[in-house]
């Protein structure tokens, strides 16, 4: 017992003194230039962080995701014809994609047809990416934006989510589920496939739901408030169309959920539909003038809160 002891603390303090001598700053004499650039060769090769700019050459606004591994996160927007934004603080092997502004279109090399991407290196600490001023949308239409775009397909996107899937994961829904075709906005946004052939209400049918609100007794919890209805029924303030709010329809804890989970997404300004820029028929995002809120989506992390689930549940009761 007691050598096994001794050998402990002998390996113990072998260990030690390796570490101490590893932590030991390398110096180097006055002027010796080739010195001094090895050190800063091995710091940069141990240091995993970079710092990236893009300049965009092309013709198009162009949006800068970050890929996520599915959709990507976008970054930035770079202005078109030469211009250059704040520099991306990032790390090796980062990925980033390139499309156009307010649309998931990718720019691609005109000659490869190819979706243009960037990977962050090791060999510079600052480097710089150009997007070429060829840059273009692709000539072929029903195309994948995402490498995650088959996976989904396999998992039924293409009949759960079809009109966003047929947009930005055409060619996968294509060889699953063969809703090619529907990349034409002319074919795929008429009324019938938009299951919107008759009127959302029938006459009548909206005052009816606004009167139920105001009077029946399963809404009473939630402290139905009048501000403005046809005839100031109802103890309306004002004589004019519906307007009525639920004052306690959600309490404290599902209010910190729903902050709590509008973080996830990640909050931005809001935005209006611009003029139709890609050759699915969408329009480009862009920020509002006229809305000066900020707003977010609820997805995953989001939508399985307690809170969360709890006031969707209630919306769809009501």
């Amino acid at each position: 017992p007691a050598m096994k002891v001794k050998l402990s603390v002998l390996l113990l303090s072998l260990v030690l003194l390796v570490s101490t001598l590893g932590g030991v700053a390398q110096t180097c004499a006055n002027g010796d230039d080739t010195c001094r650039a090895n050190i800063d060769t091995q710091k940069q090769a141990s240091d995993p962080r970079r710092t990236i700019t893009i300049d965009n050459l092309s013709k198009y606004r162009a949006d800068i995701h970050y890929d996520d591994g599915r959709f990507g996160k976008i970054i930035q927007t770079v202005p078109s014809k030469g211009g250059s934004p704040n520099p991306i603080s990032t790390f090796v092997g980062h990925r980033f994609f390139v499309t156009m502004h307010g649309v998931r279109e990718g720019l691609v090399d005109p000659t490869t047809d190819e979706q243009i991407f960037f990977t962050v290196g090791g060999d510079e600490l600052n480097d710089k990416f150009i997007i070429p001023k060829e840059a273009t949308t692709s000539k072929t239409r029903c195309k994948d934006r995402y490498p995650v775009c088959k996976k989904e397909a396999a998992r039924g996107e293409c009949t759960n989510n079809p009109g966003w899937m047929i947009v930005n994961c055409c060619q996968s829904c294509e060889e699953k589920e063969g809703y090619g075709h529907l990349i034409d906005s002319e074919v795929r946004c008429t009324r019938e496939r938009l299951n919107a052939t008759k009127a959302a209400f029938d006459v009548g049918s909206l005052d009816d739901l606004f009167t139920r609100w105001a009077t029946e007794e399963a809404f009473v919890q939630y402290e139905p408030n009048v501000i403005s209805s046809p005839g100031k029924t109802h103890g309306a303030e004002h004589d004019g169309p519906w307007i009525l709010t639920f004052d306690s329809f959600v309490d404290d804890e599902e209010i910190e959920a729903l902050l709590k989970g509008a973080e996830y997404g990640g909050f931005e300004r809001s935005t209006d539909q611009g003029n139709i820029i890609a050759s699915s028929g969408e329009k480009e995002k862009v920020v509002s003038t006229s809305r000066t809120s900020s707003n977010a989506w609820c997805r995953r992390e989001c939508e399985i809160m307690p809170g969360v689930k709890r006031v969707s549940n209630r919306i769809e009761e009501i």
